[in-house]
């Protein structure tokens, strides 16, 4: 799926796949790594993943450990969370935190008391408050602070939380919520050391107040923190810091040549021992070509990616290595299509909901990217994943029946379609739908030219769709760097992007993004829809989502105010169209790994950054264990009975060794001596044969380099994700 405006917020994330491979020499098998045997390295503890980078790192010493200059960031293997989301259990869970406890203060802040654990990191120093306290500041440069860090010793600090920043404890899953964006900064692990960053923190702590204004204060305060912050700012973006600088994750990178980046154990991480890999090798890459083909010799143990990026050769090629797994899990967001309010007809809720009504979405959509690889998409439409929050969504279902506006399905209903279209004074004709004014009624849709391919052949049916029911449509494909120009000057009907469900634990987001409701309508950053986003209640209240979600975390009651009307908005105002639901794709090398293919709450977290799930993965997967097997050749000899001359002559004699070494690749040696030899000339007679049995041991793991697992790892900051989440 199109995830351009993720990126969009995120700003300066980045996506890199990782690839651990071995360090052998391989000789008639694919892959190859020069280290095994300096590091250990054999298909029994070592994870094979992949990155897209071109050039290519050729050493460590062109390595910058600075997220924002490609040093790899990947949460939960080189970096760790001090607290992560669990989004099966709807909690925060510790990981570098041991445990806390939360207070209301007489003054009406929050205070967040939190004890660490004693882990290590990659240079045997250990994690203390004082790395909270970096990372907590380092955050606040990008404007993702959430409160104020205490020190109280090495593993004791306390994070303050201002009111109207936190969720109340009397509020449902208030815990998650406020642990979520105080330790865990909305998803961002322990990146930044103090002992590396030192010098920018101690500048920073010396113009706190500037640092607090720049997060808490008014517009105009946040401004002027901007001005005196701004070398600083640019510090944390552009420093370079030495390629050993330590890690806080399991992993760290200790190697570098121009076909991989190996990440080697953290002996040092509080829970080493329960790790199971000891290297991960990632590969470096030019393009997908080269991944799809690894994919399909067995170098790449994981990868994992959405419907979007795969086609039917693709899957075949991949899925040609007997060893390759594929399964599928519902995932968040998907398509939508976005209405564009400065059309005067579009305008009108009940055009747009006639034009929900009139197209089998789920069935264009199963028909554009495969049955097995999209599902249909949530309902009712309330701008957040339903099945993520049930409670809640059954909870504003409940109270919208109760006023006599319950919340809609929207099915594939022609003839109720027909019905709205006609309730606002549109007539049918020929086949062919007239507006009000007796003009013929036709849309177009707006499409990137960056679009993948099931995305174009979904547009394309929906036009197909829509012209059927009576709607000329045509598909306008615009260049993709255009995008912006393209929504403000709004020539589009409708607009292909998406939505997204944008996890959070305790409370969601509303579709795009940001648990401020649709910020992203509002111009933030870009107003698709052109909507001012008033809306009617039922009971004749003229109001906004945004004006009613304003200080939303002040109370339970304003909260449910806040999630209630937005979600009302959302199904009876129709903005966009959920055309369908992602899912994600996994291909997993099961050859010399054990998956722990039954522990759902493992895969349905592992794309998402702010999750405990590759910390998981690396503690619940194993290894199979090397097999020798023996194999028996038998040759029948006949007996030979001579008569001869004998003479002497000098022959050439071949002495082979085999060796096989750590890839489980054999390779094979000779040497040549000349010695003399008897030759004989012989007159036979032949009597019945006899058998010699010759054994030979042969090792059961010769291939390629089997285990490649790619991984997600989020290059870059949060920065952008924030100032959408500034209340």
């Amino acid at each position: 799926m199109v995830n351009w405006v993720r990126y969009l917020l995120l700003g300066v994330l980045g996506v890199s796949i990782v690839v651990v491979g071995l360090l052998v020499v391989w000789h008639g098998s694919p892959g190859y790594v020069v280290k095994a045997q300096q590091y250990n390295i054999t298909p029994y503890n070592t994870l094979y993943v992949f990155t897209i980078r071109s050039p290519p790192l050729t050493g460590m010493s062109l390595y910058n450990p600075n997220i924002f200059h490609g040093g790899i960031a990947w949460y939960g293997v080189v970096q760790s969370h001090v607290a992560a989301a669990n989004y099966t259990t709807g909690e925060e869970v510790p990981i570098l935190a041991k445990n806390w406890t939360l207070q209301v203060l007489p003054n009406g802040s929050l205070a967040i008391f939190i004890t660490l654990r004693h882990s290590g990191m990659s240079n045997g120093q250990p994690v203390t408050c004082w790395d909270v306290l970096a990372n907590n500041i380092a955050n606040g440069l990008i404007h993702n602070m959430w409160g104020n860090v205490s020190i109280i010793n090495n593993y004791t600090c306390v994070v303050r939380m201002a009111q109207g920043y936190y969720l109340p404890p009397t509020s449902p899953a208030a815990e998650a919520y406020d642990i979520f964006w105080a330790l865990n900064w909305g998803g961002v692990a322990l990146v930044w050391p103090y002992a590396t960053w030192k010098s920018l923190v101690d500048a920073a702590l010396a113009n706190y107040s500037w640092l607090w204004l720049f997060n808490f204060g008014n517009s105009t305060q946040q401004a002027e923190a901007r001005k005196m912050l701004s070398s600083l700012i640019n510090e944390l973006f552009t420093a370079t810091i030495p390629p050993n600088s330590p890690t806080t994750g399991p992993f760290y990178v200790c190697d570098i040549t121009p076909e991989y980046i190996l990440l080697c154990k953290n002996p040092y991480w509080y829970d080493a021992k329960d790790i199971k890999v000891d290297y991960i090798v990632e590969w470096q890459y030019s393009s997908m070509t080269q991944v799809y083909a690894a994919l399909a010799s067995g170098k790449i143990s994981i990868w994992n990616t959405g419907p979007g990026s795969l086609s039917p050769s693709i899957v075949t090629t991949i899925l040609s290595n007997p060893n390759m797994k594929m399964f599928v899990i519902p995932w968040w967001g998907g398509d939508a299509l976005y209405f564009n309010f400065l059309n005067p007809w579009l305008a009108m809720p009940q055009v747009r909901q006639a034009i929900y009504y009139a197209v089998n979405w789920t069935q264009l959509a199963q028909a554009a990217y495969g049955p097995e690889f999209i599902l249909p998409s949530p309902m009712p439409q309330v701008g957040i994943m339903n099945d993520k929050y049930p409670s809640l969504v059954q909870e504003v279902a409940s109270y919208w029946a109760s006023q006599g506006s319950p919340l809609i399905n929207y099915t594939y209903d022609p003839a109720k379609a027909a019905q709205l279209l006609e309730s606002v004074g549109f007539t049918k004709k020929g086949g062919v739908w007239y507006t009000p004014n007796g003009s013929q009624f036709t849309l177009t849709i707006y499409i990137s030219s960056g679009a993948a391919p099931p995305q174009l052949a979904l547009v394309n049916a929906i036009a197909n769709a829509l012209t059927s029911f009576g709607i000329t449509t045509t598909v306008v494909t615009y260049p993709s760097a255009e995008f912006r120009t393209v929504v403000q000057e709004g020539k589009y009907d409708l607009i292909l992007l998406y939505y997204d469900g944008a996890p959070e634990p305790g409370l969601p987001s509303f579709f795009p993004e940001g648990p401020i409701p649709a910020a992203y309508f509002q111009g933030y950053p870009l107003n698709a829809t052109h909507w001012n986003m008033v809306i009617t209640l039922p009971n004749g209240t003229q109001i906004s989502p945004l004006q009613a979600c304003y200080k939303y975390l002040l109370s339970p009651a304003s909260t449910f105010r806040c999630y209630a009307i937005s979600m009302w908005a959302w199904n009876h105002y129709v903005p966009f169209i959920q055309i369908d639901r992602n899912t994600q794709v996994f291909f997993l090398n099961t050859q010399y790994i054990n998956w722990p293919l039954n522990d759902t709450s493992i895969w349905t977290q592992l794309p998402i950054i702010q999750t405990e799930a590759w910390t998981e993965l690396l503690k619940h997967i194993s290894f199979k264990v090397p097999t020798t097997t023996t194999t028996t050749t038998t040759t029948t000899s006949p007996v030979v009975t001579t008569v001869s001359t004998t003479t002497t002559v000098t022959s050439t004699t071949t002495v082979v060794t085999s060796t096989t070494v750590v890839s489980g690749t054999t390779t094979t040696y000779t040497t040549t001596s000349t010695v003399p030899v008897t030759s004989t000339v012989t007159v036979t007679a032949t009597a019945p044969p006899t058998t010699v049995t010759v054994t030979k041991p042969v090792i059961s793991t010769t291939l390629v380099i089997g285990i490649v697992v790619i991984v997600v790892v989020i290059v870059a900051a949060v920065a952008a994700v924030i100032a959408l989440r500034r209340r």
